[in-house]
């Protein structure tokens, strides 16, 4: 045996890279490689381009800090695709907007990070389990019940600006946009869950899944959502439901708050304050 790499016993272990303690019941990267990835981050941000070699460096990176950051895969899409754009290694590609915002939002997380994530649950925890309730009217409203607390809010006039889209805003982004808040509301309570967010959409459901859209209006909402779980540590999961189970939810989009009422008579007096749009799609 090679006394060199053995040790204990003792409640931190370094396995693969990764610290893993039993005490704190947490995965967290080595100080030395968070510094690396911040200080790599740091130099591809004041660039224009980089070969290919490099990106893919960076992608090695980040994908290892992944292992420990659960949701991030939702900052390195654009990093990926724009790797594929040249075959040869040391080709030069150059750094579009995307592929920034993809960095800027890494350093951006780093800052606030101290390199640990806690263990997730092994048992996925479904938004039923947590009477965790979200809809979305395509003309009138969206809202979100959890325990007794509550959201409802007609669609402000002012969110195709914050959606920075000329398009039609899709029934995808309004299906997504309580879920967000939910999380920016709620998420410091979910702490080390999988949670299996409970959708009546198709494509919200696959967005969620992915963790990414090719639709520019809506990533701005999965890297939201994708920062709050990152922060508050909990992993999101989807399922698609008949938009009939959610009774609850769907009253609040369609702003029948006599109605939520009798469906919901535990449920607060006052609701809960929303972010405002321009906090959600906060770059």
């Amino acid at each position: 045996m090679a006394l060199h790499k053995t040790c204990g016993p003792e409640n931190g272990m370094e396995y693969l890279g990764i610290i893993l303690d039993s005490h704190y019941m947490e995965a967290r990267l080595p100080e030395d490689k968070l510094k690396r990835d911040t200080e790599m981050l740091q130099s591809f941000q004041s660039r224009q381009s980089c070969t290919k070699r490099e990106l893919l460096q960076l992608l090695g990176h980040l994908n290892f800090a992944n292992k420990v950051i659960i949701p991030g895969k939702s900052f390195i899409s654009h990093i990926i695709k724009l790797s594929t754009t040249v075959k040869p290694l040391h080709y030069h590609v150059k750094l579009n907007q995307e592929c920034r915002e993809d960095i800027r939002m890494w350093l951006s997380f780093l800052a606030q990070w101290n390199g640990a994530a806690i263990f997730y649950d092994r048992q996925i925890t479904s938004t039923d389990d947590l009477q965790l309730f979200t809809d979305a009217s395509g003309t009138l409203g969206y809202g979100g019940y959890m325990q007794g607390e509550w959201f409802s809010e007609a669609w402000p006039s002012s969110m195709q600006e914050h959606a920075n889209s000329e398009e039609e805003l899709s029934i995808a982004f309004k299906e997504l946009y309580p879920i967000v808040v939910a999380a920016m509301i709620w998420g410091h309570l979910w702490k080390g869950l999988r949670i299996m967010f409970m959708c009546d959409n198709t494509a919200t459901v696959s967005i969620l899944h992915k963790g990414r859209s090719k639709a520019s209006h809506i990533m701005p909402l999965m890297r939201r959502l994708t920062m709050c779980a990152d922060m508050n540590m909990f992993v999101v999961m989807s399922r698609h439901v008949p938009g009939k189970s959610k009774l609850i939810a769907d009253s609040q989009s369609r702003l029948q708050i006599r109605r939520f009422r009798e469906l919901a008579p535990e449920a607060n007096r006052l609701p809960c304050q929303v972010p405002h749009p321009s906090e959600v799609f906060r770059r």
